[in-house]
């Protein structure tokens, strides 16, 4: 299979998960979703009334209905009202796809807009700063020790990886958050217990800046501390089985060291799964943003989809669940790319 072929089928094939697993999702939200679409036609239709009433003072009670009425039943064929299921559900999620949640019912974004887009497009990029600095921490600090451990293979190193792995694979992220703020925050009082930013935040860029960088610390530690052990014991396990090979066998009875075996040859066929892993763990993180960010109070998809669920506002609830499911989805998609494109196999079919 040569690359462009490769690329081809597999975005074909995500192309058709992507569809596949949102047509699960809107059999699932199907009443809360046209229960939302409604209401929107209500709020809508009340704005048009009072503008209408501006502009017209001279109209009618029924007449101003009969307006209203005729706009409200224009905004539901948008979304295929007045067509059969099939056109309905079509019509339906390409707003989905458009990002078109319309209104929520009590969130607003920093800006004081209602509209669903606009908060979340506020509230994702601080998820993404948190848990793609997060992840990239862990593959550093994964991928030297897990590399340490197989180059010490039988060292006390390597035979505590597997420990420290499930130790801290087993550590709850709300207990290990909780622990940092009692600790860090309120004993020795080094850093901020939650939020992005100080209460009136520091005039001035790089103090803004730096208290960013203090607000950031304890929440990029707890998910830092929950995954790296992880990840280090996944690194060692594909070195290990990579170790064994033919090739390795070789360059060792040729003198090779076993350092340049390890960081030129071995570390170059593990690459891509390493690359492929990173990527998911960053799609997955998104997925468990919410335990890191209520305990921190930081303001990104997780903390905006708990507090939403608190105060049923099921538009945003609709829309944060939409946008989790493609971004787990397209990590799945630029993993098994990047799979792909560092493979060599593959890239020379």
């Amino acid at each position: 299979m040569t690359f462009r072929r490769f690329l081809v089928v597999k975005t074909i094939s995500y192309a058709v998960a992507l569809v596949a697993t949102v047509s699960i999702l809107y059999v699932g939200i199907y009443p809360s979703l046209q229960r939302v679409i409604k209401d929107q036609a209500t709020a809508e239709g009340q704005q048009f009334q009072q503008s209408l009433v501006r502009a017209h003072a001279n109209l009618t009670q029924k007449q101003i209905g009969q307006q209203v009425a005729a706009f409200k039943a224009t905004f539901l064929a948008q979304f295929g009202f007045n067509q059969p299921l099939p056109v309905k559900f079509a019509l339906q999620l390409q707003n989905l796809f458009t990002f078109h949640f319309g209104s929520s019912y009590f969130t607003l974004a920093p800006n004081g807009s209602n509209q669903v887009s606009s908060i979340i497009a506020a509230y994702l990029p601080n998820t993404i700063v948190l848990f793609t600095t997060g992840t990239i921490l862990v593959v550093l600090a994964g991928s030297i020790v897990g590399l340490l451990a197989a180059r010490s293979a039988g060292g006390k190193l390597d035979r505590s990886i597997p420990f420290i792995a499930v130790f801290h694979s087993s550590l709850p992220t709300w207990w290990v958050g909780f622990l940092f703020i009692a600790f860090f925050a309120y004993t020795l009082n080094l850093f901020p217990s939650g939020g992005i930013n100080s209460v009136p935040p520091p005039v001035g860029l790089v103090p803004r800046f730096g208290d960013f960088l203090l607000h950031l610390t304890l929440p990029l530690a707890a998910f830092f501390v929950v995954n790296v052990g992880g990840f280090a014991y996944v690194i060692r396990s594909l070195v290990f089985s990579t170790m064994g090979e033919d090739f390795v066998l070789t360059a060792k009875a040729r003198g090779i060291s076993n350092n340049r075996i390890l960081f030129r040859h071995v570390l170059r066929t593990v690459s891509p799964s390493i690359a492929t892993q990173s990527i998911l763990n960053v799609a997955s993180s998104f997925a468990g943003a919410i335990t890191v960010e209520v305990v921190f109070r930081w303001p990104g998809l997780g903390l905006l989809t708990y507090d939403s669920i608190l105060s049923n506002d099921l538009p945003v609830i609709i829309a944060t669940t939409f946008i989790l499911t493609i971004v787990l989805l397209l990590g799945l998609y630029l993993g098994e790319l990047c799979y792909g494109v560092l493979d060599p196999r593959i890239r020379s079919g």
